[in-house]
């Protein structure tokens, strides 16, 4: 079940491991390694007892997680992605399958990262996981962050990533110029 703020998928989870007042990217949502890894087991992207990545795998969760925003922000904009975030994140689809384990059952396939797979053949594997679901038309970007989600409301659809996060606030603002527009 989608809540009220849930971007809808844990791939999207980790896409939005960033705070930002508009649209900048430029402050990680996590303090540590470790903070980033419960952020990941928690969004259900990774399962618990994996150990936190190392620095350079953190680097490489971070360009994962931007080219991955890259592509995204681009199919939610109805644009072609941008050559460069395209060819990282199929290469690490690419390199992740090569290496992925197949079960068989009446569910369907079921690919699980290789005997080596860590944190970032988790995340991979739930990013090809979004890419290839059937509800990706309804992929949307927050119109006042960079934060996106799966829209499956009713009406003219979400405008916000969460109500608490930034739609209040985009109230609020335009509130206070309609009220300077009256007063001044």
């Amino acid at each position: 079940m989608i809540t009220p703020g849930d971007p809808g998928h844990p791939a999207l989870r980790f896409i939005n491991t960033v705070v930002d007042d508009g649209k900048t990217r430029a402050r990680d949502s996590f303090g540590s390694r470790d903070d980033f890894l419960s952020t990941l087991v928690e969004a259900g992207v990774i399962p618990p007892g994996l150990s936190a990545p190392g620095t350079g795998q953190t680097a490489a969760l971070i360009t994962l997680r931007e080219a991955g925003y890259g592509v995204l922000s681009a199919i939610a904009a109805g644009r072609t992605p941008g050559r460069e975030e395209a060819l990282t994140l199929e290469t690490a689809m690419k390199s992740t399958l090569q290496d992925a384990g197949f079960g068989y059952s009446s569910r369907g396939l079921a690919i699980a990262p290789g005997p080596l797979g860590g944190v970032y053949d988790h995340v991979v594997l739930s990013l090809l996981d979004l890419m290839t679901r059937d509800d990706l038309d309804r992929l949307r970007e927050c119109k006042r962050c960079t934060h996106l989600f799966l829209d499956h409301g009713r009406g003219r659809g979400r405008r916000w990533c969460s109500m608490a996060r930034c739609g209040n606030r985009a109230k609020a603002e335009t509130f206070r110029t309609r009220q300077r527009a009256i007063t001044g």
